[in-house]
This record gives C-alpha cells, structure tokens and sequence, in this order.
C-alpha cells in the first residue's frame, strides 16, 4: 500500500492533482461509511431492549475495537516511516496501545468497553493532531469523524442507564 499521497505535504508549489483529490474524496467517503455501524448499533441499542440491545451494545464494543485498532495502525506507520531504523520504544509501543485497548474493551461490560473505546478513539485523533507531515484536510476529517463515532457510543452508553 503507498502512503505517499497522505505523506507528502501539498504546498503552495504543489497545484493539487486529480490523485490527491481522488485520495481526499475517497478517504472522506470510506470514513463517513465507517460511521454507519457506529450509528447503526446505537440506533438498535437505543431504540430496543432486551438480547437485541444487549447484542447491539456488543457489536458496538467489537467495532469499535477494531476501528481503534486500526487507528492505532497508522501511528506505526508513522513511526517506522519517519523515524526508519530508528523508531522509538516509545512511538512503536504508542502505536500498539489502541489495539490493546479495544482486546481489553471486548473483555469488560458492554458500557464500560465503550467507555474505552470512546478514550482510544480520543487518543488517537489527538495523537493524529500531533503528527508532522498530515494534511489539513485528514486532520478535520479525522475530528469529524471521531467526534460522529463518540456520539454514537455515547448515546449507546446512556441508552443502559
């Protein structure tokens, strides 16, 4: 897979290309349909109760576990990518932590496995927001997004109570 057109920052020397905005439109419409579970399993957990919500609630966990994860992917990219043979402990063990945490959410209750994943989803958009070389556009695309996935998950969690 090349990273290359996320990577390489577009300056004011570099016109936009039709490849970068296919890449901007591509990534916005695979994120915005990567909600639709998160609102989905939300909406059923909402608006049923019983094994359905219950279920609901756990498909949301696992979801939500394996977006975070993926998340968590792109920060060992980074890592590997900017820093070569010379990645930190640190950068590399970041890099796996949203992994472990949505393992982790899977094993706890319905609500407090989205708890943590609402925080790994917050970790790492914040973590996105520091990293050097990101486009303008993949951040907001990024704060959109996780801002769209906590809600979701939020609700679900209150629709327990």
């Amino acid at each position: 897979m090349n990273f290359t057109a996320i990577d390489a920052p577009l300056t004011s020397r570099t016109p936009a290309s039709s490849a970068a905005t296919a890449c901007r439109r591509n990534a916005a419409w695979l994120g915005y349909a990567g909600l639709i579970p998160f609102a989905t399993l939300s909406a059923v957990g909402l608006f049923f109760a019983g094994g359905i919500q219950q279920w609901a609630h756990e498909a949301l966990v696992a979801y939500g576990a394996v977006i975070i994860s993926f998340l968590g992917a792109r920060h060992w990219y980074a890592a590997i990518y900017n820093y070569g043979g010379s990645a930190t402990l640190a950068s590399m063990s970041f890099a796996v932590t949203p992994a472990l945490m949505g393992w982790v959410a899977m094993l706890l209750s319905p609500s407090h496995g989205m708890a943590l994943v609402i925080a790994g989803l917050l970790m790492t958009c914040i973590a996105d927001n520091r990293l050097k070389g990101l486009h303008a556009w993949y951040r907001v695309l990024r704060q959109r997004l996780t801002l769209i996935a906590t809600a979701s998950m939020t609700v679900a969690v209150f629709s327990q109570l």
